[in-house]
């Protein structure tokens, strides 16, 4: 039997620890690397997808989950951060960040590992910039070493010392990379501060198995409500109550509601009341300044990047749909709900939609309108012409 001095018994233990914390750490960075996908995107933004992974798949009944794909930057974080209890299944968070803002995704990376549920749930990807003549893009992986004990008594300061980007945000492409980094072939596109109803993904998961597929060119419609009140509501009968009260109303019905009305709403609280389980009936595409949320699959189409931000930016993907001769159906028993009714656009909001009318927004128009004729020319009377 080998015997090893005691005087040397400090040393060998100490040299033998060291090398185990160098071998997992090793094991550790490889797994992020291998893990982390990075893309140089037009010679004009890195994206790391992957930054972090959920660790539930949501496929115990042998059902494709839907995938709420989210995306913002970091003055969104605080509502991201509460998306896992109100939804059911995986979240791609696709969040936009800057040298300023850098913060936030050591932030998400201590919430990923501290928060179980979180972890559970989101997979985030990054996305940034890049400066002049920027050949290829970093890998930026997670700290391994969190205090959570320390970050869960810090949160809400570490939250407020986050930095905001100021940058234009590139909106279509932020949805597109949280769909790309989807876990799951079914993608239910939504705004961060939307509040779902109760057992969404649940629910509607039998339903978007059967219709979506990616071949059949179907999509499924979710009905969006809007309300001041403090208490959302989550289920059918609460939201009926508020809607009657006139204390809920119908998405944006002060402002630009020609964009998000879905006709028959009396119908649609019939059946989702008298129905046991959630169903779907086709309804007519409305025109080109439809912008509804959609579930569509992975093979489907994606929103036009190169379009401007906050100009026609969603009807873009919704008008592709029809020209692309997709059917539109609408959702029973599932909504959401966002808390704060719409009057005008904020001042921010108008600046942005200044510039970009200002600077892209003829550009993008000709070479959408052109795909899109290019591509279908049979559905234009279908359609209608596309409007900027």
């Amino acid at each position: 039997m080998l015997k090893i001095s005691s005087r040397f018994t400090p040393f060998a233990l100490f040299l033998l620890f060291s090398i185990l914390l160098c071998l997992w750490f090793l094991k550790k960075y490889s797994q992020d690397l291998s893990r982390i996908s990075i893309e140089l995107y037009e010679n004009e933004f890195c994206i790391g997808y992957n930054f972090l992974e959920a660790t539930e798949k949501f496929r115990e009944d042998g059902l494709e989950p839907v995938t709420l794909a989210i995306h913002g930057t970091s003055d969104v974080l605080e509502v991201v951060e509460k998306k896992p209890s109100n939804w059911d299944g995986p979240i791609s968070f696709g969040m936009f960040v800057d040298y300023h803002s850098q913060k936030a995704l050591e932030y998400v990376a201590m919430l990923h590992q501290c928060d179980k549920e979180f972890g559970e749930k989101v997979t985030v990807h990054y996305v940034f910039r890049t400066s002049p003549s920027q050949m290829d893009c970093p890998v930026i992986t997670p700290d391994v070493s969190v205090n959570c004990d320390e970050f869960r008594r810090n949160r809400k300061q570490l939250l407020k010392e986050i930095t905001s980007p100021f940058q234009i945000y590139p909106i279509n492409l932020m949805r597109n990379v949280a769909r790309r980094g989807a876990t799951s072939d079914l993608h239910l596109i939504v705004d961060a501060d939307m509040t779902m109803s109760s057992d969404f993904a649940r629910k509607v998961k039998p339903i978007a198995n059967r219709i979506i597929d990616g071949k059949q060119r179907q999509v499924l419609v979710v009905r969006r409500f809007e309300t001041n009140e403090d208490e959302i509501p989550l289920e059918v009968e609460q939201l009926k109550m508020g809607f009657e009260n006139q204390k809920v109303f119908e998405f944006h019905h002060n402002f630009f509601f020609i964009g998000h009305k879905i006709p028959d709403v009396e119908k649609w609280f019939h059946a989702s009341k008298t129905e046991n389980e959630v169903t779907a009936w086709e309804i007519p595409y409305s025109g080109n300044a439809w912008e509804v949320q959609v579930i569509l699959h992975r093979n489907d189409m994606y929103n036009a990047e190169y379009f401007p931000s906050r100009i026609r930016d969603m009807q873009s993907l919704i008008y592709g749909l029809c020209r692309a001769n997709y059917t539109f159906n609408l959702l029973s028993h599932v909504f959401n709900v966002h808390q704060g009714i719409k009057e005008d656009d904020t001042m921010y909001s108008k600046v942005v939609t200044a510039h970009s009318k200002r600077y892209g927004r003829n550009r993008a128009f000709s070479r959408y309108v052109h795909e899109m004729n290019t591509a279908y020319p049979g559905t234009i009377q279908r359609c209608g012409k596309f409007e900027m």
